[in-house]
């Protein structure tokens, strides 16, 4: 699937947003379709990738693609985990969802581990950390589902 396909399932799918997002999104719809295409290859050889859609998917969860207020584009992942409140770009995000998948084993595992830090939050001893692990999967999949959906309806893909 196409970088343009998942950017206008997303927005098809999305049509009202928080605060300037949509807007945001619209305006920088080139840059964030050289990103998704940028995160669809291997950033060092051997490295898996994930699906574009679903590294979509997690930085429009996380930051609406960057256009959340004060995200300068970040997609959610910080630079490295010495810092982590200090905002990376797109390819630090595919690169963490990347080694989650290689230390969890699945992509389930590589999205559970970029929002809690865990493989499976299940087994975490806090009730807020096994919820939220829980509730993120889900809402991944619902938008990967969609944009997939979408896709094939109106694009064919």
């Amino acid at each position: 699937m196409s970088p343009e396909t998942i950017l206008a399932a997303i927005l098809a799918l999305f049509p009202y947003m928080s605060g300037h997002n949509r807007a945001c999104i619209e305006r920088n719809q080139p840059r964030i379709v050289q990103q998704l295409r940028e995160v669809s290859v291997p950033y060092e050889p051997g490295a898996p990738v994930p699906p574009t859609e679903l590294t979509a998917a997690v930085a429009f969860a996380e930051t609406h693609l960057g256009c959340d207020i004060n995200e300068g584009g970040n997609w959610g992942a910080p630079i490295d985990p010495q810092h982590r409140h200090t905002a990376g770009t797109h390819m630090h995000a595919v690169r963490a969802l990347s080694l989650g998948y290689q230390r969890c084993g699945s992509w389930d595992g590589a999205i559970l581990r970029f929002r809690t830090g865990l493989c499976n939050p299940r087994r975490s001893p806090s009730p807020r950390v096994r919820e939220q692990g829980a509730h993120y999967l889900r809402v991944i999949h619902r938008i990967v589902e969609r944009v997939r959906r979408h896709a094939e309806e109106v694009h064919g893909e």
